[in-house]
């Protein structure tokens, strides 16, 4: 009834018209409505388990009649203002995560307004100052949690869990002289942020620490608290805690605070890779704190911010999930990686997607395919196949109470370093099948099983691989090898006098792993054993047997005999992995305890300038007591499953000194 010519005007709703979300749905349809004169409201909507929209309708503001109330006669009637009508817009959302106007019917069956005062109209009225209103929109500064471009934050701490965390961190310290904490007191004089490691921590830094994983996905506001994450890899592939934050406060004076205290407590020992979440902050003062360290952005939180930004496309779709996975984690080659990811702009229809189009901007500082030179220990497929999220999370909120998280969050600890145990006695006491070829039994022989397995796969491919020569000058050989299927060669280049391998994919860079391409040349040249080299020490059984200063770039300000104090701490460092050690029975307890009066007497002689004789610090009556007694140092400096290392003052006392 009554109304505008409209013909087929572009603003006119149309069956088949998609829009990215509800809001584009709405705004566009309440224009339309402005235009023909009628007021717009949402009704009807249905959504899916994990309560993303899956459809809406919008209808006029006419649609339906007022209920009346039995039983209850108002004494001035308002006057009827709906009519039942039937003019309606549905939406439904698509596969790719877009909403598609399924259902649009113009006709109304009321006298419609006049155009020209149309913007009277409740839904076309100007936005004023209100429960709606553009200004009270905008969260608290205090509330507001971390983005998914991962920009500072602040949050306000929940009543009783600065008491809950001291009193935490201090019966931790109690139980455990070798447990460090640090508490940063802000510019208002209140605790804004905590950060504690345990000498189990610390030891694995020192043997694994050249990568670090700065994980702050706990820190959104739908998990309460702010809880962070320093994280590495072991040897079997498995994630290792370095050290655990509450930030409360996301400035760069936090992050400060935190990298320094952090980089203290570690002795200063420089990570060759520090991998995080995309911030300002965070960038700028790595940067500053760890200056030789590569920046790269951690695929594995790009992987969950897309959960959030691409929300209505994950759950619109049950393949694109696994599509977009595999395109960011599994292609290692640029022409690959390209290729897949346009083929998923364009099957999802996402080229508009600006979050999309930011990411592939910015692809050279995550994707797989860029900065090969850098060494990552292949961080993203361990982040892939085991992350702490799933046990974590189920603690943060701040319906929670604090010490309950705690204790939650040391359960967790507790398991995945079980897991670590279990692998440690499976990579000693089980062996792989026997491989026929003589590299493999190498191989085996020397790597961990869950390495093993990673370096039995590409030595496997590289049968389907064809190498060509393409000279030689002096001792040097270059390679062409040609993978089926593959488009892209790789080039090889060969040293016979120092039998250096350089391979264009640069996967032993990047993973510490060796390529099929290299195999191939080995091969090619009859060459049956890999030059030691590339058989990194951080990837093999005897990872954490040796001298931590060493084989594990242990780095102090000084050198230990410059001062007392470094001294005293750099012995109580190293004597608390054998303490920890061996307090896991009675036997091996007793042993050390027997042996100290030797050790203190022979420290005595040294401390008066006698002549000083070490036929054996460790005397053994047997040729089968020596045996166990080199054993146990073998032992004893193998495992760091058991807590040792913090060489504060808090270790006053440890082995009697």
């Amino acid at each position: 009834m009554g109304g505008v010519d409209v013909g087929n005007a572009p603003w006119v709703p149309q069956v088949e018209m998609q829009f990215g979300n509800e809001d584009e749905a709405y705004e566009f349809y309440n224009k339309y409505a402005e235009i023909m004169g009628f007021s717009v409201r949402r009704s009807k909507m249905w959504t899916t388990s994990k309560d993303v929209l899956a459809a809406r309708t919008f209808v006029c503001s006419k649609q339906g009649f007022r209920q009346k109330k039995k039983g209850f006669e108002p004494k001035k009637p308002r006057p009827a203002t709906r009519t039942g009508c039937p003019a309606c817009l549905t939406i439904k959302i698509t596969p790719t995560g877009r909403y598609r106007v399924t259902d649009f019917i113009s006709g109304h069956n009321h006298q419609l307004a006049n155009p020209l005062t149309s913007h009277t109209l409740r839904s076309h009225r100007p936005k004023t100052k209100g429960r709606f209103s553009e200004l009270d929109s905008v969260e608290d500064p205090k509330m507001v949690g971390r983005t998914s471009q991962g920009h500072s934050f602040q949050k306000s701490m929940v009543k009783g869990d600065a008491g809950a965390i001291l009193e935490y961190l201090q019966k931790m310290q109690v139980e455990n002289p070798l447990f460090f904490y640090a508490v940063r007191i802000n510019e208002s004089d209140s605790m804004s942020g905590f950060f504690w490691a345990d000498g189990k921590s610390m030891m694995d830094y020192m043997y694994f620490g050249d990568v670090v994983c700065f994980d702050t996905t706990y820190k959104t506001s739908d998990y309460g608290r702010p809880l962070m994450l320093f994280l590495g890899v072991n040897h079997h592939k498995q994630l290792v805690l370095f050290g655990t934050a509450l930030l409360y406060d996301g400035s760069r004076e936090s992050y400060a605070w935190l990298f320094e205290t952090f980089k203290t407590v570690m002795h200063g020992k420089q990570p060759k890779a520090f991998l995080s979440d995309r911030s300002e902050e965070i960038s700028d003062v790595i940067a500053e704190v760890w200056p030789g360290a590569a920046q790269r952005l951690c695929v594995w939180h790009l992987f969950q911010n897309a959960t959030m930004q691409l929300s209505q496309v994950f759950e619109g779709s049950k393949t694109f999930a696994s599509e977009f996975s595999r395109c960011i984690f599994e292609y290692e080659e640029v022409e690959e990686f390209v290729s897949a990811w346009e083929s998923l702009i364009e099957k999802y229809d996402l080229k508009d997607n600006e979050w999309l189009v930011k990411q592939f901007e910015e692809r050279e500082r995550w994707g797989l395919p860029f900065g090969r030179d850098v060494f990552c220990a292949d961080f993203s497929s361990t982040l892939v196949k085991e992350n702490w999220n799933t046990f974590l999370k189920r603690g943060l909120g701040q319906n929670v109470d604090m010490l309950q998280f705690l204790e939650h969050y040391d359960k967790v600890v507790e398991e995945r370093r079980n897991a670590e145990m279990r692998a440690d006695f499976n990579a000693c006491q089980t062996l792989p099948r026997i491989p026929s070829f003589r590299m493999l039994k190498q191989a085996a022989s020397a790597y961990t099983p869950a390495i093993f397995k990673v370096f039995e796969k590409e030595f496997e491919l590289h049968m389907d691989c064809m190498v060509y020569s393409c000279g030689e000058i002096g001792a040097t050989s270059d390679y062409k090898v040609i993978v089926e299927e593959k488009p892209k060669p790789h080039f090889v280049r060969y040293d016979s006098v120092t039998g250096t391998l350089l391979c264009s994919c640069k996967k032993f860079e990047f993973a510490g792993i060796q390529c099929r391409h290299v195999f191939k040349v080995l091969d090619f040249r009859n060459i049956k054993e890999l030059p030691s080299q590339y058989i990194l020490k951080r990837w093999r059984k005897d990872a954490k047997i040796g001298t931590i200063r060493h084989d594990s770039g242990y780095i102090m300000e000084n050198d230990p005999k410059s001062s007392f104090a470094r001294r005293y701490n750099y012995l109580c460092y190293i004597l608390s992995s054998i303490a920890a050690r061996a307090a896991k029975t009675t036997e091996s307890s007793d042993f050390i305890e027997s042996q100290m009066n030797l050790l203190s007497e022979q420290v005595e002689q040294l401390l008066h300038s006698r002549p000083f004789q070490i036929p054996y610090v460790i005397s053994a009556t047997s040729n089968e007591q020596r045996d166990v007694v080199e054993s146990l140092a073998d032992s004893l400096q193998h495992d760091s499953n058991t807590e040792a290392g913090f060489v504060g003052g808090a270790t006053n006392g440890i082995l009697g000194f």
